[in-house]
């Protein structure tokens, strides 16, 4: 039974916060999207090993979509960042690529197709298809990977088990990645009825400059998507993001920024802190449980986090890494159950208690 069928598909990257977030799923939770994860070497590694560790904690064994991050960046000379770039460079990367992918029975593999030959390419996918997980073209609009690369490909695929990710990265809503996405969908569409794709872009601010004192950023990777299965409702079309975060930005420091508390809903993120009043995580989490959407907040680990803090608890969020990771697991919990009308109704174990 293939692993690519309708259902939440987020990508996370091997930075503190997704992992956390993800770890503090329900087991349930996890079972039921498909994460596509973008490897990199984990925090200050020596070993590459310890960024297979962490996924399995934050995880475990479910099966996931795997790729390289492209947007990590490090001059280090230490081995795990040495064997990183050797997956990206290199006569022998493909076949590092495909060791990697052998020796782990839970990843999906994705095709790596930025700088590489046709051969290159067949030889991943002969591999791969003999493994029999399924294979991924996740196409990263923003580096120049197109979806036409796969036009030659196609007669050699079973599409039963192929997935095409179109990746927008970070962007805002505009008539112009608009018009790129569907017309990306159109071509995959065009080429079989069979073709199974997801639809996956972020747009999480950059900057929180103009954004003070309960502001609402709607999630325009919702609106793409929406718009894109009015016209394509009858093809299998997937929605996907980047979790409420971005790809990695490598721009420096700066001044310290604001305590902030964010808290995801289906279609938007409320931004919770005040420039003028300089708010401080205490006062920012108050100001998110009288809304009146947190009526209905959902029962997990990072909604727990935001009351704990609202009524100044030991082991509430003191820091931006903190509030960043509750963000994140709400945020994975709402898109995963985008069409239940009442997320408060869904079984999440028991209530997550802190053992500080």
């Amino acid at each position: 039974m293939t692993e690519f069928y309708e259902r939440y598909y987020p990508t996370l990257c091997i930075r503190r916060a997704e992992m956390k977030a993800a770890e503090k799923l329900p087991p349930a939770e996890k079972a039921k999207f498909l994460p596509i994860v973008l490897l990199a070497p984990w925090l200050n590694s020596i070993k590459f090993e310890n960024t297979f560790e962490r996924i399995k904690i934050s995880l475990g064994d479910i099966p996931m979509i795997v790729d390289l991050d492209r947007f990590y960046q490090s001059s280090s000379d230490l081995e795990s960042r040495r064997y990183f770039r050797s997956l990206l460079l290199g006569d022998d990367s493909i076949n590092r690529w495909i060791e990697l992918i052998a020796a782990h029975q839970n990843y999906i593999p994705t095709v790596q197709m930025e700088g590489r030959t046709q051969d290159q390419i067949q030889q991943q996918i002969a591999a791969f298809s003999e493994m029999a997980r399924g294979i991924v073209f996740r196409f990263e609009l923003g580096r120049g990977v197109n979806p036409a690369q796969i036009d030659s490909l196609l007669p050699g695929l079973d599409l039963n088990n192929s997935l095409f990710v179109l990746d927008g990265g970070w962007t805002d809503y505009t008539l112009e990645m608009q018009s790129t996405l569907m017309s990306h969908v159109e071509h995959l569409t065009s080429l079989s009825d069979e073709v199974r794709i997801v639809v996956s872009t972020s747009n999480f601010p950059n900057n929180f400059g103009d954004l003070d004192n309960m502001a609402a950023v709607n999630i325009s990777s919702r609106k793409f998507y929406s718009e894109i299965r009015q016209t394509y409702g009858n093809y299998q079309v997937y929605y996907g993001d980047w979790a409420s975060t971005k790809p990695r930005r490598y721009d420096g420091g700066g001044s310290k920024p604001l305590a902030r508390i964010d808290y995801p809903l289906k279609d938007r993120w409320v931004i919770s802190r005040s420039k003028e009043e300089e708010w401080d995580f205490i006062e920012a989490a108050k100001r998110v449980t009288r809304l009146p959407e947190w009526v209905d907040h959902p029962n997990v680990w990072g909604a727990s986090m935001i009351e704990k803090t609202a009524k100044n608890l030991p082991g509430a969020i003191s820091t931006g890494p903190q509030a960043i990771a509750s963000r994140i697991n709400i945020h994975l919990f709402m898109q995963n159950n985008y069409q239940v009308p009442d997320v408060q109704n869904i079984p999440t174990e028991t209530p997550w208690n802190d053992p500080i």
